[in-house]
C-alpha cells in the first residue's frame, strides 16, 4: 500500500503486503490542504490497493458505488489471471493436456499479446512462459541430502525445464489459447498488477474523474495534480533485505500523468553455501539471477508496460537495459545497484525525474 507523508518528514508507515512494490507516495499530508481528497482502499492479487481521488468540485463522491465497480474489475482480473485460484483461466490452461484449447476473456487475451510484444522487444528477457523454470528453482534439487535444506537444481534439470520456456511458442488464435506442448505454463504476475492499475484508471476516467492516483501492490498511475496542486511525488525504497516498505526512502520522483512500477530481487531469494539466488529467473538461460541489480524502477505512459519493462530490466545488464530504455519513447528507468558491504549506487536513464 502507498502511504502518505510530509515531503521532508517521512512518518511511520502502515505495514502492507507487497510482492514487488517498494513505492510510497510523498508530499500529500500536511497542515494545509487546498483541496479535499477521498481514499478508497482494499485487498487484491495477494496485496493491497489504494486510490486517492482529489475532489476538485467539492461535491460528494459516491465512494460506495466507485468501490463496487473497482472491486468488480479486480475480481474479474483475479478470475482470469490468478495462478493461486485453481479455476482461473490461467490455472485451467496450465493444467490442460497437450493440444487442448481454452477460450479466454478479452482482457486476458490483451495481457498475453502485450506480454509477447515485450518478449520480442526485450529479446526474451521478459517471458510469461518462464513458470516451469521458476517452479524448478522454487522446488530446488529433488535428490538432495537434506529435504529441509534447499539446494539449487542441477544444470541438466535447468536445461530440461528451459525446453518448456519460450514466449514465441505461445499459441494464441484470437481468444483461443492452445496448449502447444506438454508442460507449457504461463504466469502473468509480472504484468497483471500493472494491467489492473490501468483498468482502474480507465474506470475512474469513465466516471468523470481527472485528478487521482491508483496503486496496486506498489504499482502506480496518476493523472492531474495532487490535492496541493503539485505533481504526485513517489518515493523509491532503499532495497534492504528484511526491511518493510516505506521504512527507508532512497530517492523521490514526480509523476506527470504517468505510471510507475518497481521490480527487485532483494526481498525474495534462496541461499545455499553462502550464495544467494534470486526468485527471478532469467527466461533466456533458465537460471536464477545472481545479479547486483537490487531494484529497477520504470516510469512509462501506462502501468502494464512499465510493470513488464521493470521486470525485464532486472534480468538484463544495466548497460543492456539502459540502451533499451533510451531507445523507447516515453519510458525512463532508475537502477539501484548493490555494491557490497551495504553500499548502494544508482544509475538513471537520461530523462528520469529524480528529485
Amino acid at each position: 500500500m502507498i502511504n502518505l507523508a510530509k515531503p521532508k518528514s517521512i512518518q511511520k508507515f502502515m505495514k502492507a503486503q507487497l510482492l514487488l512494490g517498494f513505492l510510497f507516495l510523498i508530499g500529500l499530508n500536511g497542515c494545509e490542504r487546498t483541496v479535499p481528497y477521498f481514499d478508497i482502499k482494499g485487498n487484491t492479487m495477494g496485496t493491497t490497493y489504494t486510490i486517492r481521488i482529489v475532489n476538485v468540485g467539492g461535491s460528494a463522491i459516491q465512494g460506495d458505488l466507485l468501490q463496487a465497480g473497482i472491486d468488480s474489475i479486480l475480481y474479474a482480473i483475479d478470475d482470469q489471471m490468478s495462478t493461486y485460484k485453481m479455476n482461473s483461466e490461467i490455472s485451467l490452461f496450465n493444467q490442460m493436456p497437450e493440444n487442448a484449447v481454452i477460450n479466454i476473456s478479452a482482457g486476458f487475451e490483451e495481457v498475453i499479446r502485450r506480454s509477447i510484444y515485450w518478449g520480442e522487444v526485450t529479446s526474451g528477457a521478459f517471458d510469461i512462459s518462464v513458470l516451469p523454470s521458476v517452479l524448478l528453482w522454487r522446488q530446488g534439487e529433488l535428490d538432495r541430502e537434506y529435504e529441509d535444506v534447499w539446494e539449487p537444481p542441477t544444470d541438466l534439470d535447468v536445461v530440461l525445464r528451459l525446453m518448456k520456456v519460450g514466449y514465441e511458442k505461445i499459441n494464441l488464435n484470437q481468444r483461443n489459447l492452445v496448449k502447444a506442448f506438454k508442460g507449457q505454463m504461463i504466469d502473468v504476475n509480472a504484468i497483471a498488477k500493472g494491467w489492473g492499475v490501468d483498468q482502474l484508471y480507465d474506470f475512474l476516467i469513465e466516471n468523470g474523474l481527472n485528478r487521482f492516483m491508483v496503486e496496486i501492490g506498489g504499482e502506480v498511475r496518476t493523472i492531474g495534480k495532487n490535492n496541493k496542486g503539485k505533481l504526485w511525488r513517489i518515493g523509491i525504497d532503499t532495497p534492504t533485505a528484511g526491511s518493510m516498505p516505506g521504512e527507508d526512502i532512497y530517492a523521490i520522483t514526480s509523476l506527470k500523468d504517468q505510471a510507475m512500477a518497481t521490480s527487485g530481487n532483494y526481498r525474495n531469494f534462496y541461499e545455499f553455501e553462502g550464495a544467494l539466488y534470486s526468485h527471478i529467473v532469467d527466461p533466456r538461460t533458465g537460471a536464477a539471477l545472481q545479479s547486483n541489480i537490487a531494484s529497477v524502477t520504470v516510469i512509462g505512459p501506462n502501468c502494464m508496460d512499465a510493470d513488464a519493462l521493470a521486470t525485464a530490466l532486472n534480468v538484463m545488464t544495466v548497460d543492456e537495459g539502459k540502451t533499451l530504455v533510451e531507445s523507447l519513447e516515453g519510458f525512463e528507468a532508475y537502477w539501484i545497484i548493490n555494491e557490497g558491504e551495504e553500499e548502494l549506487s544508482s544509475v538513471a536513464s537520461s530523462g528520469m525525474p529524480i528529485n
